[in-house]
């Protein structure tokens, strides 16, 4: 494993141009949020925006991913010139809308499925909690204002009672699990769908019996992606408010996204795929 995470550094060098559409289609998702939240009055479109976002989102995953993969088996081969190599990079751009028409029905059914995982989720836990643990008494005419300061956020959660923080750091640790589960049994799930471009459903059993099939290998490789998330989500929040290092965190951001896709690829390619 300790090879796989070091050779999918230097692969992901090699395949450093995916972090371009990412970055493009990242910008301009966080602009049409900014437009939709300032713009959106009604019920009718709340959905629209909704489903618009569920559609970029899923076209672009299905263009990225199946050029993701296009990448990296492109990474592997060996070229007698460079200009060779660079004309063959270059071409790459062709694949996206062939990843659209391979990939957006079962992306875009993963991440229906997703979206639905996660509301029964936290559903779930907030019935659990508040039937057994006890309510958090916020002003709900305040929530807008707790997520956007932390400081009125620290201030809001000093008001609570002991068993209101009971509640909270009960709810807090259970949605914390409940994302390390789902994270772990999903962990295949985008690259059984990329490399057999099977239904969702269908894809997903396969992934979690793949996933189980090499246990051991699987919780290293969750474990280690894990800490990666955690290290950035750390930078991230101590970084966030120095503009110049707040840049180089972001570079770096993009970077281990297209390396933990990179990694989870290449293992898949590797364990998986019969040559």
């Amino acid at each position: 494993m300790l090879k796989l995470f070091k050779n999918s550094f230097k692969t992901t060098n090699d395949c450093i141009i995916l972090a371009t559409p990412l970055i493009i289609f990242l910008s301009v998702l966080g602009w049409y949020y900014n437009y939709a939240a300032d713009s959106i009055d009604n019920v009718p479109k709340f959905i629209l925006a909704g489903v618009t976002m569920l559609v970029m989102a899923s076209g672009f995953l299905a263009a990225w991913l199946y050029m993701a993969k296009k990448t990296i088996a492109l990474s592997k081969k060996i070229f007698v010139f460079d200009k060779d190599r660079v004309k063959a990079l270059a071409t790459l751009a062709l694949s996206l809308p062939n990843g659209i028409g391979r990939l957006f029905l079962p992306i875009i059914g993963v991440v229906s499925i997703y979206i639905l995982i996660y509301l029964l989720l936290f559903s779930g836990i907030n019935y659990l909690i508040s039937h057994f643990v006890g309510v958090i008494d916020f002003d709900a005419a305040d929530w807008q204002t707790l997520m956007l300061s932390s400081e009125n956020l620290t201030e809001e959660i000093s008001k609570l009672s002991e068993h209101e923080l009971l509640a909270l750091d009960c709810w807090s640790l259970s949605s914390f699990l409940g994302i390390l589960f789902v994270s772990f049994i999903t962990m295949l799930w985008i690259p059984e769908i990329v490399y057999n471009e099977k239904n969702s459903f269908k894809a997903l059993y396969n992934s979690v019996v793949k996933l189980f099939m090499n246990f051991k290998k699987s919780i290293i490789l969750f474990l280690y992606i894990a800490f990666l998330v955690i290290l950035i989500t750390i930078l991230n929040t101590f970084l966030m408010f120095n503009p110049f290092l707040y840049f180089f965190v972001l570079m770096f951001y993009y970077y281990l996204l297209v390396y933990i896709v990179v990694l989870l690829f290449t293992y898949y390619d590797e364990t998986y795929i019969k040559t």
